[in-house]
């Protein structure tokens, strides 16, 4: 039962890392944030993480548009 405790508090560490990082915006420019994007848009064999992170592109390039009403993807 002693092992269930760091688990928990390691699992628990994990998620609020990642909701603080969810948080944030990319810290990319809008033109490498185009790129990027367009590069997902065309790979058709993406790796399941790769798929994760182009979905985070996709995503930022809404919050900027609707931070700025200018959708630059």
């Amino acid at each position: 039962m002693q092992k269930k405790k760091p688990l928990k508090f390691t699992l628990l560490l994990l998620v609020s890392t990642a909701l603080i990082g969810c948080e944030k915006g990319l810290d990319i420019s809008n033109a490498e944030l185009v790129k990027k994007s367009a590069e997902c848009m065309t790979d058709e064999n993406k790796t399941p993480g790769m798929a994760v992170v182009c979905g985070n592109y996709q995503k930022e390039c809404a919050r900027r548009g609707k931070a700025t009403g200018n959708y630059i993807c």
